[in-house]
């Protein structure tokens, strides 16, 4: 789909080792653009997860992520969300297939890789359909794209860093992923983090869920979490 060259130029801005990183990464920069220049789909889903942390305010970023995460702004059907997303991401990556479970819509994309022999590659979009609301407000970040391939700007809806890293504080309660853990750590080192704020929205997050976590409970869940190192070891990272 994108010229070698063009992938190999990218790799300036995704330093990632493997081409079909690289061109993964273009293709998901491309599809922000697109995404967030449709003004119904800018005016209807924010921006999140750890795609979000590296795009927007991690610079250069430290992992690989393939993913892209939205939430949805509002109670509302999300049938006209969908035919937009399609409007803007069909022409250029083909057919999607798209799934509903509770609270949570996901769209795929499939296709090949340029490296030889082509690899097959995955854009899956999700949006959370039932946490329609903010700790801290939601802000416009800008964002550009410029290649050979593709060039093109948009002011991406997202939220704030601190609310980002507490939804991040939240899944490494939640799950068993190395990238949470590694995302916080890499997190605390950005100068304007305030993890005081980052508390306030994890709290609320939770309290959202009707659930009540404690220190004590948390110490408690990480302790339980290093009876499986596997899932938090450093080659893990890179891959998620």
């Amino acid at each position: 789909m994108i010229p070698r060259d063009f992938i190999t130029e990218w790799r300036a801005k995704a330093p990632w080792i493997e081409d079909v990183q690289v061109e993964q990464d273009l293709v998901i920069s491309r599809a922000l653009v697109e995404i967030f220049s449709h003004p119904l789909l800018r005016d209807n889903l924010a921006f999140r997860g750890g795609t979000a942390l590296y795009k927007l305010h991690v610079d250069p970023p430290a992992r690989y992520s393939e993913d892209i995460d939205l939430v949805q702004i509002r109670p509302e059907p999300v049938g006209p969300t969908l035919d937009a997303l399609r409007t803007v991401l069909d022409p250029w990556l083909g057919k999607s297939q798209w799934k509903q479970t509770e609270g949570r819509v996901t769209l795929s994309y499939r296709f090949e890789s340029e490296g030889i022999p082509p690899q097959k590659l995955r854009l899956k979009i999700e949006i959370n359909s039932r946490e329609h609301f903010t700790v801290f407000g939601l802000i416009q970040k800008p964002f550009a794209v410029s290649s050979r391939w593709f060039s093109g700007t948009a002011d991406i809806t997202t939220y704030t860093f601190d609310e980002l890293i507490g939804t991040k504080l939240r899944a490494l309660y939640q799950r068993r992923k190395g990238r949470d853990l590694f995302d916080l750590a890499v997190a605390l080192q950005q100068p304007g983090l305030d993890p005081a704020r980052v508390v306030a929205a994890f709290s609320h997050y939770v309290a959202m869920e009707e659930s009540i976590i404690t220190r004590a409970l948390f110490e408690r869940n990480l302790a339980g979490k290093r009876k499986h190192p596997a899932s938090y070891a450093a080659g893990q990272v890179g891959v998620f």
